[in-house]
């Protein structure tokens, strides 16, 4: 909890402590995570080398974006999924009794859309201001110790 910090913490040696980290999917298929998945934290490099997801996940930590919105935009630039593919993806599906529920709203993916069209603009400002702090940004992979 708390109110910014920049996104930094302590943990003591020896001690374990629960932290909520906003995250997205970058590899749209993969099964959902579980709780009794193992995760560890690496360099988002060796998730993507996409600038453009690169700057996704950085508004997203920085809390510059809801999640949701984030996700379509991630899906859209990692994965290419279209806007349109991503308007009618069901989160859930009933089919029995003829029941599904969007993955996003309309309103959702609109900001996606902005948020993806940021992230690129984003992108090539980094490229063309050598000038900046170099940055580090997070990722969570599957199959940690």
């Amino acid at each position: 909890g708390g109110g910014g910090g920049g996104g930094f913490f302590n943990v003591a040696p020896q001690k374990v402590t629960k932290v909520k980290v906003p995250c997205v999917c970058l590899e749209h298929g993969k099964p959902d995570p579980t709780p009794r998945m193992k995760y560890k934290i690496v360099p988002i490099e060796t998730l993507t080398k996409d600038k453009n997801v690169i700057e996704v996940c950085k508004m997203l930590g920085y809390g510059e974006v809801p999640q949701n919105a984030a996700q379509a935009a991630a899906w859209n630039l990692a994965n290419g999924m279209s806007w349109q593919e991503l308007a009618v993806k069901n989160r859930v599906e009933l089919r029995t009794i003829g029941y599904a529920e969007r993955f996003f709203s309309m309103q959702e993916l609109a900001l996606a859309s902005r948020i993806a069209g940021e992230a690129v603009n984003r992108a090539k400002d980094a490229k063309t201001s050598p000038g900046e702090e170099p940055y580090t940004t997070g990722g969570l992979q599957a199959g940690g110790q």
